[in-house]
């Protein structure tokens, strides 16, 4: 025997034990890994079967609507207090008069002329029913009969239904009332100056359907007077309870009056007027004069009265 083949059964008769064969190992089951369920809600089981029966009850037991209030009991109308009205809406002259005592010019111009007036009260008419009610009757110059033509179309204005308020803004004479038969302790300067309420200050003639706001004193300052916010104020309650407010704005072609004229054109928002002017004295000074009351009442102006029998 040959050293190599000894040598092959030295190896193989070793105290190694022999090899084990190499198995391949079965494939393992695959595993499921169970997600935990997120926790619910903490409720104690009572043996039911079901476990969220429970939950329904604590929720119907503990979770409640918030409670609604009965609504309030409803009051009646009448318990409510009426709300202060507007003092547009209070307005009410103090005084009243049967009928003004009216001069005996106005009613023989009235019997006798009215026909040559007539045009300029239609004028007047038509311009109310277009909502310019605030008119001012401006004077040329003294003595033209501004306040006689001014009572003269508040008659026809009153006699064809409309209600008319007569204001004297004739600062330097202060007749109106005098003219109509009354002495008057208070006036429009009164209100102007916040002493008096307007509806202590007006006279109302209830036949002839004609109401007056005098002028009762002597004021030097008629110019600041009426730059007070009264005299818009009460402009405004008159227009808003007569259909026509005519202002006697005097002669309004010369100061101081002028000055007068002018701040109750502006503050009391005159939006119709008519001149007076002496039609018998054609002069330059009188064209002059004219010029100026057209200036002066701009786009308001209707037209002019040439008066002969008054001047």
């Amino acid at each position: 025997m040959s050293q190599i083949d000894q040598a092959f059964i030295n190896a193989y008769t070793s105290d190694t034990p022999p090899a084990v064969p190499f198995e391949t190992p079965p494939p393992a089951a695959p595993q499921v890994k169970l997600h935990q369920q997120a926790p619910g809600p903490h409720f104690r089981e009572t043996g039911g079967t079901d476990p969220y029966s429970e939950i329904a009850a604590l929720q119907q037991t503990s979770i409640r609507a918030p409670a609604v209030e009965p609504p309030p009991e409803r009051r009646p109308l009448s318990s409510f207090a009426a709300p202060q009205a507007p003092a547009t809406e209070t307005f009410r002259p103090e005084f009243e008069v049967d009928s003004f005592r009216w001069p005996v010019l106005i009613d023989e111009i009235l019997n006798t002329n009215g026909h040559l007036l007539a045009p300029a009260a239609e004028q007047l008419f038509a311009a109310s029913e277009a909502g310019r009610s605030m008119v001012g009757i401006a004077g040329a110059r003294p003595g033209v009969g501004t306040t006689t033509i001014h009572l003269c179309l508040a008659r026809l204005l009153a006699s064809v239904g409309k209600t008319v308020a007569i204001v004297d803004g004739d600062f330097t004479n202060r007749s109106l009332a005098r003219e109509l038969g009354l002495q008057f302790d208070t006036g429009w300067e009164n209100v102007l100056t916040g002493q008096a309420p307007l509806a202590e200050c007006v006279v109302n003639s209830i036949a002839d359907r004609v109401a007056l706001l005098p002028l009762v004193g002597h004021d030097a300052r008629p110019t600041e007077l009426l730059a007070s916010i009264q005299t818009s104020v009460s402009a405004g309650v008159l227009r808003y309870h007569y259909d026509v407010v005519l202002f006697d704005l005097g002669a309004a072609g010369r100061e101081p009056q002028q000055s007068a004229a002018r701040g109750i054109v502006e503050h009391c928002r005159v939006d119709a007027s008519i001149i007076v002017a002496d039609s018998t004295h054609t002069d330059q000074a009188s064209e002059e004069r004219i010029d100026q009351l057209m200036s002066l009442l701009g786009s308001s102006c209707l037209g002019l009265i040439g008066n002969q029998a008054l001047s």
